[in-house]
């Protein structure tokens, strides 16, 4: 006996479906796979790859900076706090994970795991965040990074951590000592760091980002033996080379610090309808880049007056590159 129903279809034999019914049934089951494959946990690894210009970071390897000083490192390690995976259309998650680099030993970090399908940029401070940097390193376990360390990386209660311990010796014979401890609350900051990553199989992707040490010691004369521990001077202007000029993604796109010292410049209307002008001290380039650090637009700056037309709208960041070595990053709002 048959019953009625869509084209009378036997209730005692196998469903026939008609061409719609198979149409709706195929795009359900794509949307369903689709949606299956996009929500799946992936695994991040950070690597860092850690160079003296071309050479690998290792004691007794010259390196020069941006004076041409010659100098060479016997001590590197610095706080990596607060990373963030900003994915998908500007998705941000916060991995747990807080790590005392060694510039001399392979750095590798497992994030955990996230579900994101696309990585667009990598957002981390070197430090150790407020929360954190005042309480008694006495109460973690000796295998935590915030634990006693020798040799030390934590200044007192008061003054918390040393974010960074940069040590070497410097000069034409290399008999002059510099020490660079830089500390201090004010002093944390988080920089972007454009990437997309690898995918190694369908479950990880290894971000790979290169940190080059001859970059810390800008503006610094290693000749002279600096010595500088604290929260200002020389120490400073350490941990403000490693969030704007140290590192780069395996793409080559260079660090987009957040904190930037040379950082006016006149810039009208703003916000603007997309079209505005910035007035720079020099050449050089120029990059606009969205909140999430992608590169939307690039062009030639030349001294004086800089005429950008967009067609795009929200908060943008002009990123300043001088031929001179200068940089400054700048808020651009477009209506």
């Amino acid at each position: 006996m048959k019953r009625k129903g869509i084209n009378n279809v036997s209730s005692d034999s196998n469903i026939q479906y008609t061409p719609l019914m198979k149409k709706i049934l195929y795009l359900l089951s794509a949307a369903l796979i689709s949606n299956v494959l996009m929500a799946q946990s992936k695994t991040v690894i950070l690597t860092i790859d850690h160079k003296i210009g071309l050479d690998t970071c290792a004691a007794g390897i010259e390196g020069v900076n941006n004076l041409g000083n010659q100098f060479k490192i016997n001590r590197i390690q610095y706080y990596m706090d607060e990373i963030i995976l900003v994915h998908d259309g500007a998705t941000s998650d916060t991995s747990i994970v807080l790590a005392l680099v060694d510039g001399f030993d392979q750095t590798s970090l497992n994030l955990g795991s996230f579900t994101l399908d696309s990585i667009e940029s990598i957002r981390f401070a070197i430090g150790v965040n407020s929360s954190l940097n005042h309480l008694d390193p006495t109460t973690y376990n000796p295998n935590h990074p915030l634990a006693p360390k020798s040799p030390s990386m934590h200044w007192g209660w008061t003054a918390g951590y040393r974010f960074i311990a940069a040590e070497g010796v410097g000069g034409s014979t290399f008999n002059q000592i510099f020490e660079f401890h830089g500390l201090g609350d004010g002093n944390y900051a988080h920089l972007t760091l454009p990437t997309s990553g690898q995918y190694i199989g369908t479950d990880t992707i290894l971000i790979t980002v290169t940190a080059n040490y001859n970059e810390l010691f800008r503006g610094q004369n290693l000749a002279s033996g600096p010595i500088s521990h604290g929260e200002t001077g020389g120490a400073a202007q350490v941990l403000h080379n490693i969030n704007n000029y140290v590192f780069s993604s395996s793409e080559g796109n260079a660090a987009l610090g957040l904190r930037e010292l040379n950082s006016t410049v006149n810039l009208y209307p703003n916000p603007s309808f997309g079209a505005f002008t910035f007035e720079a001290e020099g050449s050089g380039t120029y990059d606009i880049l969205d909140v999430a650090g992608r590169k939307v637009a690039s062009g030639v700056v030349t001294e004086g007056k800089n005429r950008v037309n967009l067609n795009l709208n929200g908060l943008l960041l002009l990123r300043i590159q001088y031929s001179n070595g200068g940089r400054s990053v700048h808020k651009v709002y477009v209506k």
